[in-house]
């Protein structure tokens, strides 16, 4: 049986570039020898031979040097030419992180330099590098012969089978001091079937995250413009700074420049985005004009300037309503594009805001073409602290400057102070009182002498003061059991205003439509915006119930209304707020599954309980097999540019295995629009397919788009995508 001695490793520190001071020829016990020399060697068995300056370790081998850690079953070093020689399972960690291992290694310079047999090299992103031959120098420069890069998993039950994807070449250099790997001679091989073949290229060593050059290209086709093909250039400018270069190339028509600027600052960020080609386009007259300059800028900025105030920048605009749409490869733009530059301040409670708005409206055959022009927009909010009753003052200010073509112009000013208290019952009733006082002042300047309803309306200053008060009430009752908590809480709240106070001097721009909900159903005014206000008195009342289990999951149901005690007939007609009994509102909110989330939000006449507005949206199912759908159902529309609207989203999402996933979508219009000529259907189907495993992506879609309009018709859209994981990737 072996002492406890000999089972212990032997730790000497060593001077791989001096000759070694102890004091016998071979060490065969367990002992540490302690210098101030710059390396450890730890080993096994550890022996010397003075006359030949060798020193030979054995069993476990452990060089460390500096950053550098060497690992062997047995090694040499000949202290006169300073050259270590490792064989068995020799493993080198570098500095930065990549790990070397061989059959054998002979190194010198603190094992900066020298030969390697059998090379295999782990990068610091998991990517593998293996040759039969490599030499290092400088240690930041290996050069290897017949090499094959891969950052693919080989499968563990066939080790032998080919990864999915590899590149094989004559000559790899890798330079961690340019941090760059370099292919001499190189083909691309998928599933072991060589795909491609290049003389050279070169890509960024892993503990790269910003380096020019080549980005994934990708694939698109389309009925507008053909098969389109995207060629992305990443230009890293400074570390702060850099500039993605997008042509795209069509078949069916001119190219597209596309391209996007970063840049990083002390205090914030700018990024600027766009694209611009030249194209025929279909006027608003349905005329075809040729060869318009046709592209879009998005930019955006955000800054601080101290601990309380930031200022920035969001810009959008299209040359035309349609470019977007046509060219379908930035961000879905939606139906308006909005501008906006402002200056901001938060501190405790308070809040100041200076903005400037401008919009471009992108739906065909809208009444509002022109781009409002909303500057300046101030607000100020301030929220006091509770005193001693409980109770906070609160104090809104606001000045909006607005200018519109061929329209009219205004600019307001808004002041309002408010007082509210809540008051808690012995019984369990819970009541908050609340008084303000708003005072409106403008100075308008109209583009004609009635105005919507066919009130006389004209130039000059008008203003307001609406004091309100109003009363919130609500007794919740609750059951604990085993199975959770029930809730019952009947809710209601009175509303005094004075009536009116909308006279037609004041031109009505940001109150136009009004979407009265359960959500909504206890506010002041139901009306969005300053111009128009409600007043008058009214009542709202409703109930809640609801179950919450003890596992996150819960039923919940409400169904309120209110009642208008005043008439304003000129309200009503602006803004679609009923005198007298409102409908029902509701909200259903089931949560019963974890796999079950179903919303229902609906408006109910209420005469005849026949639904005047539904959107019911639900999720069932698990993360490998779900699915998404929503109902949006409107009979009685407030916006003047909205029909009746009945559609259907329905959307299958399955994430078949860690590597598989997709979807299917269809966008179904069950209801029409006569006025447009336009008969029920398919709006917008498709599907997508996504493959990712730990070395390669592949993303492809199929769209087909109903959607016809001006120069935009009903579109066939194919999309794929190849990503070779690590091959010039940049994290954007």
């Amino acid at each position: 049986m072996k002492s406890a001695a000999a089972k212990k490793t032997r730790t000497i520190a060593v001077g791989l570039c001096l000759s070694l001071a102890v004091g016998t020829p071979s060490v065969t016990h367990a002992q540490e020898v302690n210098t101030s020399l710059p390396a450890i060697l730890r080993a096994d068995q550890v022996s010397q031979d003075q006359d030949l300056g060798l020193i030979i370790a054995k069993g476990n081998v452990e060089v460390a040097q500096g950053d550098r850690i060497l690992l062997a079953d047995s090694l040499s070093y000949n202290q006169k030419s300073d050259i270590i020689t490792a064989s068995g399972h020799v493993k080198l960690l570098e500095p930065s992180g990549e790990v070397i291992f061989a059959d054998y290694m002979e190194l010198r310079d603190e094992m900066r330099e020298g030969a390697i047999k059998q090379i295999r090299i782990l990068l610091a992103d998991n990517a593998r590098l293996a040759a039969s031959g490599g030499r290092r120098t400088g240690g930041t420069h290996t050069e290897m012969t017949k090499a094959v890069y891969s950052p693919c998993d080989v499968c563990k039950d066939t080790p032998d089978r080919p990864p999915l994807w590899q590149v094989k070449a004559e000559r790899v250099i890798h330079d961690q001091q340019t941090k760059s790997i370099e292919y001499h001679h190189a083909r691309l091989e998928m599933f072991g079937v060589p795909i491609a073949y290049t003389p050279y290229f070169t890509h960024p060593d892993p503990t790269v995250k910003r380096k020019s050059g080549l980005l994934i290209p990708s694939y698109k086709a389309a009925n507008d413009y053909g098969v389109a093909i995207r060629l992305p250039y990443f230009w890293a400018i400074s570390d702060d700074k850099d500039l993605t270069i997008d042509p795209i190339i069509t078949t069916k028509g001119n190219p597209i420049l596309g391209g996007e600027y970063r840049q990083a600052f002390d205090n914030g960020e700018l990024n600027i985005r766009g694209s611009i080609t030249v194209a025929d386009r279909e006027s608003e007259s349905g005329n075809t004009e040729l060869d318009k300059v046709r592209g879009h800028l998005f930019a955006k900025g955000l800054f601080d300037i101290d601990e309380t105030w930031r200022w920035g920048f969001d810009y959008n605009r299209a040359t035309d309503k349609t470019y977007l749409d046509k060219f379908d490869f930035f961000n879905d733009p939606g139906n308006t594009l909005t501008s906006t530059a402002f200056l901001e301040g938060f501190r405790r409670r308070n809040y100041t805001a200076v903005k400037a708005y401008t919009f471009q409206n992108l739906r065909e055959g809208s009444r509002y073409d022109s781009a409002p022009v909303v500057l300046p927009l101030v607000t100020y909010q301030g929220l006091g602290e509770a005193d001693r009753y409980g109770g906070r003052w609160e104090v809104d200010a606001g000045f909006r400057g607005l200018s519109q073509s061929d329209e009219s112009q205004s600019v307001r000013g808004s002041l309002k102070g408010g007082y509210s208290i809540p008051f808690s019952s012995d019984l369990g009733y819970i009541t908050t009182a609340s008084v303000s006082v708003r005072a409106d002042v403008y100075q308008v300047e109209h583009d004609s002498q009635n105005d919507p309803l066919g009130r006389k309306q004209s130039d000059g200053f008008a203003g307001r003061v609406v004091p309100r008060a109003s009363l919130d009430w609500r007794y919740p009752f609750a059951r604990y059991g085993d199975l959770g908590t029930t809730i019952v809480e009947p809710t209601a709240g009175l509303f005094i205003a004075p009536n009116g106070g909308n006279p037609a001097d004041i031109r009505n721009d940001d109150s136009t439509v009004v979407e009265e909900d359960a959500t909504n159903l206890f506010s002041e005014s139901r009306a969005p915006g300053l111009d128009r206000v409600e007043g008058g008195t009214r009542a709202a009342y409703g109930m809640k119930l609801g179950h919450y289990f003890t596992n996150d999951r819960q039923i919940e149901v409400f169904l309120g209304q209110s009642y208008r005690f005043t008439k304003d007939h000129d309200l009503m007609l602006e803004t679609g707020i009923e005198d007298g009994q409102s409908d029902y509102f509701g909200i259903v909110d089931l949560i019963p599954h974890r796999y079950v989330d179903v919303n229902y939000n609906f408006a109910l006449n209420e005469k005849d309980l026949k639904p005047v507005k539904q959107e019911l949206t639900m999720r069932l199912g698990p993360r490998a097999f779900n699915v998404y759908g929503r109902y949006s159902h409107l009979t009685e529309p407030r916006d003047p540019d909205t029909s009746t609207l009945e559609e259907l989203y329905l959307a299958l999402y399955s994430k078949v295995d860690d590597n598989w996933s997709g979807s299917l979508f269809t966008r179904q219009d069950l209801d029409g629009d006569e006025s447009a000529n336009e008969s029920a259907g398919t709006l917008k189907s498709g599907m997508t397919i996504r493959y990712e495993d730990e070395c390669f992506i592949f993303d492809g879609s199929f769209t087909r788009s109903f959607l016809d309009q001006k120069d935009v018709s009903k579109d066939d859209s194919i999309f794929f995508r190849l990503t070779f994981k690590t091959l010039g990737e940049v994290e954007l």
